[in-house]
């Protein structure tokens, strides 16, 4: 079986700590802005991920607000690390806590000036047609083989998506997996139309297979999306 080229689009890797910056001043227009591109783009591929995370750091009164906050909406945190406490989110929970952080003040911030609290969604996708409103074909795990692109759990051909929703900012990391071939112009095209952010043109990647047939090998590429 012949395996297929993939593109990919890392932008920008969270695991290094970078993220696009979603700039809208409310949480929940933020939260609005990824639905959309949600939508528009993508199906899910797995259930999503929602924690709530309360960042050490901050001021010790708003610190102990947003301890109450968690505990009124969503009960005892499920992890406490000596950075952070996080609570699990149900899907009935969300708006609430996005009413929260829409309330949020100017001192919620961690000595580093980054969001005291925020709603974190990690969903794996895959990217759709926009006529059709299929994924591509050819392009999954199952296609590639299941070849892992990194140690952090990403796979060649999968997609993902991680939006944080903040009490001071919010961000979207972005990982896509694109077709090879001729398709992936207007693929790219759609992204780039209905993202939140904009997208970079160092963050591309084709990967093919390699000649022994063995995994795949990658190089960096230009953005294919025509200007």
């Amino acid at each position: 079986m012949t395996r297929p080229d993939i593109v990919t689009y890392d932008g920008l890797p969270a695991a290094s700590g970078g993220a696009h910056a979603l700039r809208s001043r409310k949480p929940s227009a933020a939260h609005l802005k990824v639905r959309a591109f949600l939508d528009a783009c993508t199906e899910p591929a797995a259930a999503p991920a929602l924690t709530f995370q309360l960042w050490a750091g901050g001021p010790a009164e708003r610190t102990q607000r947003w301890q109450e906050i968690a505990t009124d909406l969503l009960g005892g945190p499920k992890r406490t690390e000596r950075t952070h406490r996080e609570w699990g989110v149900r899907d009935d929970s969300a708006f609430a806590v996005l009413n929260a952080l829409d309330a949020a003040e100017p001192e919620d911030v961690t000595q580093y000036s980054r969001s005291l609290a925020c709603l974190v969604l990690n969903l794996p996708v895959r990217l759709v047609d926009a006529g059709t409103r299929e994924p591509y074909a050819g392009v999954s795990t199952e296609d590639i083989g299941g070849f892992a692109v990194d140690g952090y759990g990403r796979t060649l051909g999968a997609s993902g998506v991680r939006a944080t929703i903040g009490s001071a900012s919010s961000s979207l990391s972005l990982w896509l997996s694109f077709p090879g071939d001729e398709r992936l112009a207007a693929a790219a095209a759609q992204v780039r139309e209905q993202a939140p952010v904009r997208l970079s043109a160092k963050h591309w990647r084709r990967w093919t297979v390699r000649r022994d047939g063995n995994g795949y090998r990658s190089v960096k590429i230009p953005s294919p999306v025509v200007r």
